[in-house]
C-alpha cells in the first residue's frame, strides 16, 4: 500500500499524461486510502481498506498516533465505497490541489482508490476541492468511521506501526 501512495502522489505531482482529472474507472475498487496530515510525523487521520487474496476485508485506522488498528470489515465494503465514487462522481476531482502562494506549512491530505485497471487519486496541500466536489470523499470517510465506531473488541484482527 506505501508503494501505491507513494507511486499516486508523484503522479498526482507531476500531473501524469492525463492531465490534472481523474476518469471514472470500471468494476470495483480494489483498496481506498485516506490520509489526512499537519506537520507532525504521525497523520490526523488515515484509513486503509483492503481486501486480501482471501477475501477478507479490512480497514486499517490511525488517529494521531504511529499506530494502527486493523478491524474486520463487511465484505461488500469495497462495493459501497464504489457506490458512493459513482454517486458523488469522485473522479470529477482534479488530482492536486495547491494554494495559489507556496506554503510550507498547514495540512495536506491525500485519497487514492485503486481499481484492476486504473486509479482515482487526489490530495491537497493547504487546499481543498469545493464542498460540493469532497462531498464523496466526506461520505466515504463517514461511512468507514461509523464502521470503526461501530466495531467492537472481537471486531479488532491487530494494532501494528502504521505503513509508511
Amino acid at each position: 500500500m506505501k508503494y501505491i501512495f507513494a507511486l499516486s502522489c508523484i503522479l498526482a505531482f507531476l500531473g501524469c499524461k492525463d492531465g490534472d482529472r481523474n476518469k471514472p474507472q470500471e468494476g470495483v475498487p480494489e483498496s481506498y486510502s485516506y490520509n489526512y496530515s499537519g506537520m507532525m510525523i504521525q497523520p490526523i487521520l488515515n484509513y486503509e481498506v483492503e481486501r486480501a487474496k482471501d477475501g477478507t476485508v479490512t480497514i486499517a485506522y490511525c488517529a494521531n498516533s504511529l499506530e494502527a488498528t486493523v478491524y474486520k470489515a463487511p465484505a461488500d465494503l469495497l462495493e459501497k465505497i464504489g457506490e458512493m465514487v459513482s454517486k458523488y462522481k469522485v473522479y470529477k476531482l482534479k488530482r492536486s490541489y495547491q494554494p495559489s502562494m507556496e506554503i510550507l506549512d498547514g495540512y495536506g491530505w491525500h485519497m487514492f482508490i485503486a481499481y484492476e485497471n486504473g486509479y482515482i487519486g487526489s490530495g491537497g496541500s493547504n487546499a481543498w476541492p469545493s464542498e460540493k466536489d469532497w462531498q464523496g470523499v466526506a461520505a466515504i470517510n463517514k461511512y468507514i468511521q461509523d464502521i470503526i465506531d461501530a466495531a467492537t473488541e472481537a471486531d479488532i484482527i491487530e494494532v501494528r506501526p502504521l505503513r509508511r
